[in-house]
């Protein structure tokens, strides 16, 4: 116990009650989490240490506007873009219609179809906000109330998940005041992450929360604690810090740190990390569509950097880090320049 005890008492931002209100204890959260099945520790290794073939289940709960349309449109002329915008656009029907749409975007049939072509796990996107009251800032504390019941919904998705040996990657999708520029961040406009203090200690309270909750879940393979960061100064840092609080309570729970859009840089950062903190993964995510020199390549262009540039870097990362490399998001979905008059879908097609 020397280690644990020594990371837990280097560990601040302890749950407590605070001016968010009601901040539930960790039974409250695992009540709401529902039924799983007991923790199988041999099994939990097959899940976290095979070779992960997955898709990510985005939008259910981290919305954006592209992807879950059917909600949005009533307030299209409002435009809002994070889910923050949208409760505050719904107004005091936040809550029914959120629940509805936890409700709705998966069924249990999907796991079983993702099961039948091959797929051994999932990538779920969560907004910070998830965990409810007590554990919310800005747009999502006025609203907090309405995701009391989103780790229902939560537990639900990872239990039909388990039904088909499934492994899920709880990825935090969207961090307190942003962490990069997009909506999926869960705010709008450029990110204040880094500049809080305050937003940082509430992330960190958060891990505290998700791995208190996943850590003993024997098909969740990780704990992703953020999505597609910006490569600002205070990351590794924050990583450190993040790092200590998720080992203070699980040694063998594996996280998964974003690449802030540079592997090179984060594969030599986790690989100093690990030496300390175990079992780490980066995620990298590849695109070929939003660099203004991609939207006038060709498809052969696009190609050929692939094979040149790409593969080779990832190959790089991969060995460096001895295998604990995904490539957590991509597309092949091309700009309209690459196509140069030729069948878009064809080009698409040909190119992944």
């Amino acid at each position: 116990m020397g280690l644990l005890s020594d990371l837990k008492s280097k560990v601040s931002g302890k749950l407590s009650a605070n001016d968010n209100g009601h901040h539930p204890d960790h039974d409250e959260l695992r009540a709401r989490l529902g039924s799983l099945p007991p923790f199988d520790p041999a099994k939990a290794q097959v899940f976290r240490y095979r070779k992960q073939y997955g898709v990510n289940l985005g939008s259910m709960f981290c919305l954006e506007p592209w992807m879950a349309t059917d909600i949005y449109k009533e307030y299209h002329d409002q435009g809002p873009e994070a889910e923050g915008d949208l409760l505050e656009c719904m107004g005091d029907c936040c809550g029914e219609k959120m629940k509805a749409h936890w409700d709705s975007w998966l069924v249990r049939a999907d796991f079983e179809r993702m099961s039948n072509i091959g797929i051994n796990a999932v990538r779920l996107p969560l907004g910070y906000w998830v965990l409810g009251r007590g554990f919310a800032a800005g747009k999502y504390k006025r609203h907090a109330a309405t995701y009391d019941e989103a780790l229902h919904y939560v537990g639900r998705v990872v239990a039909w998940a388990a039904e088909f040996d499934i492994g899920v990657l709880v990825d935090i999708h969207a961090l307190p005041g942003g962490q990069n520029f997009d909506s999926h961040s869960g705010a709008t406009g450029p990110p204040q992450f880094f500049d809080s203090r305050k937003f940082q200690d509430l992330a960190i309270k958060c891990y505290e929360a998700f791995t208190h909750l996943f850590a003993s879940v024997t098909n969740v393979v990780g704990l992703q604690i953020v999505n597609e960061p910006v490569d600002n100064p205070q990351l590794e840092g924050f990583y450190e810090r993040a790092l200590t609080q998720v080992r203070s309570q699980s040694l063998d729970l594996p996280v998964y740190v974003g690449d802030g859009w540079n592997l090179a840089k984060y594969a030599a950062v986790v690989k100093r990390l690990r030496e300390r903190f175990g079992f780490i993964v980066v995620d990298t995510h590849q695109y070929w569509v939003f660099r203004p020199e991609e939207q006038q390549y060709r498809v052969d262009q696009l190609t050929r950097e692939l094979w040149e540039t790409t593969v080779p870097e990832l190959s790089q990362a991969s060995n460096e880090l001895d295998g604990n490399l995904i490539v957590g998001e991509y597309s092949s979905v091309l700009a309209n320049g690459s196509f140069d008059g030729e069948d878009p879908a064809k080009c698409m097609g040909a190119f992944a």
